[in-house]
């Protein structure tokens, strides 16, 4: 029969469902009438066959069931539903009283025993304490689930690890690392499947010890790193890994910012920081730094590498004859005709106003003369637009061991005076002799 809401309104326990089993009709109805005063909701069964049956459609929260009944008992009944739900409330009753019934029931965690004849006090006792414990189950269920949403609402990936093993985990940590995914996964994982989502990185925290990864990261001292992981595609993302203790408890919570886009977009301010705007090639600050690394590189394992300091011949006349605008322009061109006949592994930079300074790893003096004269014999043959022909001297000056950077570079001018001594567009090596 239905109920209205101002019946509702009047339970004194309106939210909390009831499956009542009881094979004897007397006993059954004069309970049920002391459980209708109390509860809006109530499933009644008369044996433990149709009371699992009701369990399994209602899912009630509490149970109150006669032990022994037909078919099935209310201790088999209670095992199996303990199977489904361990947390359920359980109240039994009983007109038995020996040692093997208490046994079993506290086997199978059953919360209350009533002995029959009932006493309605001590039922309602029990009702009340079963109910306190449920409202506070579901209370603490509410507040999973409120931080459960919050958590999974997050892009970070966030997980817990309690000895040894991931515990918790939200969304984004379960797409980035698959756990989770599978209806089939376990409840938990070792925190050692992370190790394998590490990728090598100079810059970034990668542990020596896969297997000890937590240690090594704790061993820091400072509980933030920046790590790269794998990506669900194979792809690698950069994050700000911070850990730190959740009071109270043994577990670790772990916190990674995905920082991927923030480092791309400083890389590239970076990068175009240390580009010349004009012409695209490395600016002199930056070349001052590579040459800094070529000079220790080489001084270590005893190589070689050449200079190449280039002049635009008479750039100034050509800029106050045909304007800045037509000089930029030669500017740009000159910068990609070498920048496109030098190797990948060669480094160009804008030195001054019109000069440009090449490195060449691997070269000696002779070589990079080659290379300076093919370069320059490409710009004399270059025609430029409103201009015409346009020529550059070169000084080239060999790097060896236990040379200084001041050294090296006052020899590369001196060969580019040399060529602009000898009528400009040339090439010229620095010797000991000049």
């Amino acid at each position: 029969m239905a109920r209205s809401v101002l019946q509702y309104l009047k339970y004194q326990y309106p939210d909390i469902r009831v499956l009542y089993v009881e094979d004897e009709t007397f006993s059954r109805e004069k309970l049920l009438r002391v459980l209708n005063r109390r509860f809006a909701h109530i499933h009644v069964a008369i044996d433990g066959v149709e009371g699992l049956q009701l369990y399994q459609k209602y899912k009630p929260d509490l149970i109150i069931a006669d032990i022994k009944m037909n078919q099935m008992s209310g201790l088999e009944m209670i095992k199996r539903i303990r199977e489904l739900n361990e947390k359920v409330q359980v109240i039994v009753t009983t007109a038995h009283d020996d040692n093997d019934f208490f046994v079993q029931s506290i086997e199978n965690n059953v919360n209350h025993f009533i002995l029959k004849p009932i006493d309605l006090d001590l039922l309602l006792q029990a009702i009340q304490k079963s109910v306190y414990q449920i409202q506070l189950e579901k209370e603490l269920e509410k507040q999973k689930n409120l931080t459960r949403t919050i958590l999974d609402f997050q892009d970070n990936l966030i997980f817990v690890i309690e000895n040894g093993e991931i515990v918790e985990w939200n969304q984004a940590f379960s797409t980035v690392t698959g756990i989770g995914i599978h209806k089939n996964h376990p409840a938990s994982y070792q925190s050692q499947f992370l190790s394998s989502f590490f990728v090598e990185d100079p810059h970034y925290f990668y542990p020596k010890d896969k297997e000890r990864w937590i240690e090594e990261f704790s061993a820091t001292g400072k509980n933030v790193a920046k790590v790269r992981w794998k990506g669900p595609l194979g792809n690698d993302y950069n994050y700000v890994m911070k850990a730190g203790p959740i009071p109270g408890t043994k577990q670790i919570l772990f916190v990674l910012t995905d920082i991927t886009d923030l480092e791309k977009e400083s890389r590239e301010k970076e990068h175009l920081a240390m580009l010349d705007p004009l012409t695209s090639s490395y600016t002199r600050q930056k070349f001052k730094e590579i040459l800094a690394g070529e000079m220790r590189r080489a001084e270590r394992f005893d190589r070689s590498f050449s200079l190449i300091l280039m002049d635009i011949d008479f750039f100034q006349t050509l800029n106050k004859q045909f304007g800045q605008t037509a000089g930029d322009k030669v500017l740009i061109t000159v910068s990609t005709i070498v920048q496109q006949r030098i190797r990948e592994c060669d480094m160009f930079a804008r030195w001054g106003g019109e000069e440009f300074i090449l490195l060449v790893p691997e070269t000696d003096g002779n070589k990079a003369v080659l290379l300076a004269e093919s370069i320059r014999s490409i710009i004399e043959q270059y025609h430029f637009h409103t201009i015409g022909q346009v020529t550059c001297s070169f000084g080239v000056a060999e790097f060896s061991p236990g040379k200084t950077k001041a050294e090296l570079l006052a020899e590369l001018d001196r060969a580019l005076t040399t060529s602009k001594n000898n009528g400009r567009n040339s090439v010229s090596l620095y010797t000991k002799e000049e």
